[in-house]
């Protein structure tokens, strides 16, 4: 009907832009930066709390939770993941998809989690 106006219609592509800091060819947003790229600009954890100290005692092999109780846990185990994560502040601002301890040494008696 538009062409027997006397009119055309032009087919709708989706532009593209160049990566402001690497310069691959990308589809255009509002940073113009490629995913890679925002990865290595942007926090996404600014504001969360990125380290806590967890007491734990050899000899029961309980963690402390704070004030008084002690959880008997075994290490890697999901209760103690749930107890590490329950213990970090501002994680309510965000939605946890996934998280895992990371192996470190055992003399390090250090937990890491991802």
């Amino acid at each position: 009907m538009a062409q027997e106006a006397g009119m055309f219609t032009v087919p709708k592509t989706i532009g593209s832009v160049l990566c402001c800091k690497c310069g691959i060819l990308m589809q255009p947003n509002a940073a113009n930066m490629c995913a890679k790229c925002l990865l290595s600009e942007v926090d996404i954890t600014e504001g969360l709390q990125k380290h806590v100290v967890i007491i734990h005692c050899p000899e029961c092999e309980s963690y402390l939770q704070p004030p008084r109780t002690w959880i008997k846990t075994q290490l890697e185990s999901k209760e103690l993941l749930t107890f590490c994560i329950k213990r970090l502040k501002n994680l309510n601002k965000v939605h946890l998809v996934h998280a895992e301890f990371i192996w470190t040494e055992p003399h390090s008696k250090g937990l890491k989690l991802s």
